[in-house]
């Protein structure tokens, strides 16, 4: 079997579609290797939801950066009081990184943080009209290109997702993460009508963004690259790689280009996350 490795990005501010996207579609160029992005089309911040989600028992989560570290304190300020639009304000951008060969997915809906907090609870109404939402704007700013690829925000997935995704005309489902179950399943994995494909390399337990958790960690430059080989080998020939384009496009760049680099030396060829998940066929 042909070694396969998608690098994911979930876009979920605006740093990262104004900084991050054009910094990482240019190293894609550079290498000539496809990454997938997840936009979110809506806004950020649900500042109730905040405070509703600091009154339950926390969940684990993996080592990561805070978000004033990784955003900056001033873009951090803007983000929390200014909420401007993630992706629907930034459909040059998002037509620049699909002309450049990258795949473009949806990422939840009208607000990123609502979803990953709430969707759970949602009737399969609720999802639908989230959906339907941000969906066309998502494509007008593709100039009508299809849509394949979903991924729910913080992993918050809801049960009829797979049907209402299929009914929209998307083609997979990437909500998830972490190690393969001990029952060996395959990467490409159907759930219902869809496909989902599972991505394995990320911070757990919670999904981390991969390269934030490793330096969360106090890795350096070289032990994460090193480690991100160790954690590929232990995967198996189909694997993909999460992070978000405000660290990794602003931060990571060359430690990124060391990952493809190392990974292409093992034989790996980087893929879009819809190849990877079987729906769409190499160029």
């Amino acid at each position: 079997m042909t070694r396969q490795l998608a690098i994911r990005f979930d876009v979920d501010t605006h740093r990262c579609v104004r900084e991050g996207m054009p910094a990482l579609s240019e190293l894609g160029r550079e290498l000539g290797v496809p990454f997938t992005f997840f936009v979110n089309m809506g806004r950020a911040v649900f500042l109730p939801g905040r405070l509703m989600s600091e009154r339950r028992e926390p969940r684990p989560v993996a080592a990561k950066l805070p978000a004033r570290q990784k955003l900056g304190v001033r873009r951090w300020l803007e983000a929390a009081i200014l909420n401007p639009r993630v992706g629907a304000g930034s459909s040059d951008v998002l037509r620049a990184a699909a002309e450049a060969g990258h795949e473009i997915g949806l990422h939840g809906g009208r607000n990123h943080a609502r979803w990953q907090r709430e969707a759970q609870e949602w009737t399969a109404s609720r999802v639908g009209a989230e959906i339907d939402a941000v969906l066309p704007l998502l494509r007008d700013a593709l100039d009508g290109a299809p849509v394949r690829g979903f991924a729910s925000p913080g992993w918050t997935t809801h049960p009829a997702l797979p049907d209402l995704l299929a009914q929209r005309g998307f083609h997979y489902l990437a909500d998830l993460h972490g190690p393969q179950p001990a029952s060996g399943v395959a990467t490409e994995e159907p759930v219902g009508p869809l496909h989902t494909v599972r991505t394995q390399l990320t911070g757990e337990p919670g999904g981390v963004a991969y390269l934030e958790h490793l330096r969360a960690c106090g890795l350096d430059d070289d032990a994460v690259v090193r480690r991100a080989m160790d954690d590929l080998a232990g995967v198996g020939p189909r694997a993909a790689l999460y992070d978000h384009p405000y660290h990794a496009g602003v931060r990571e760049l060359e430690t990124l280009r060391r990952i493809v680099q190392s990974a292409r030396d093992e034989g790996y060829r980087i893929v879009s996350m819809a190849e990877l998940a079987g729906t769409e066929r190499a160029a």
